[in-house]
């Protein structure tokens, strides 16, 4: 078994609360919150679904400033908490796994249409892809719009037990 530590963020980090902000100023103002920051999931399996609970509306983002804003998600691989130089799990570029590769997905509240299976869920690599709107569709988030989103992750077919693993999530919003 293995333990893996899941934690949000945005490109700069709020003091030690439940939530994480980061607002820009200038003539507009570009913000956004989360209602939460880590994903504590215990033990895990190998070639195993984890869902955040509930499913996909785990955690709340919500648009803070007076600037309408288009996000952006990205992983990174999940390394070992005691020697994060020494191992390492591969963040899948498309959702899938293998030995010590892993999948990780996200999914909108209301979204049944959206990513690869058509089932809402869209794999979050390590390059920064579109959350909302994703692919185009829909329109950007206004001041105060919120927007409730889940986790999937889809551990890798074979790693090595017993170390503790962590991964960051980052969620990024611009200007349209």
């Amino acid at each position: 078994m293995l333990v893996l530590a899941l934690a949000l963020s945005l490109p700069a980090l709020a003091e030690e609360s439940q939530s994480v902000t980061i607002t820009m100023t200038g003539a507009s103002h570009i913000g956004i919150s989360l209602n939460v920051e880590h994903w504590p999931l215990g033990e895990v399996a190998p070639n195993k679904d984890y869902y955040t609970s509930p499913p996909i509306e785990w955690c709340t983002l919500t648009v803070t400033g007076n600037s309408p804003v288009n996000t952006f998600i990205m992983g990174q691989d999940a390394t070992w908490v005691d020697d994060p130089g020494a191992y390492r799990w591969v963040l899948s570029d498309d959702g899938s796994t293998g030995p010590d590769v892993y999948g990780l997905w996200f999914r909108i509240s209301g979204d049944t249409t959206r990513g690869p299976h058509g089932d809402g869920y869209v794999p979050i690599t390590g390059t920064l892809s579109e959350f909302w709107p994703y692919g185009g569709e829909g329109d950007s988030l206004q001041p105060d719009d919120t927007k409730r989103f889940g986790l999937l992750l889809r551990t890798p077919t074979e790693f090595v037990g017993g170390r503790t693993m962590e991964t960051q999530i980052t969620i990024v919003a611009v200007a349209p």
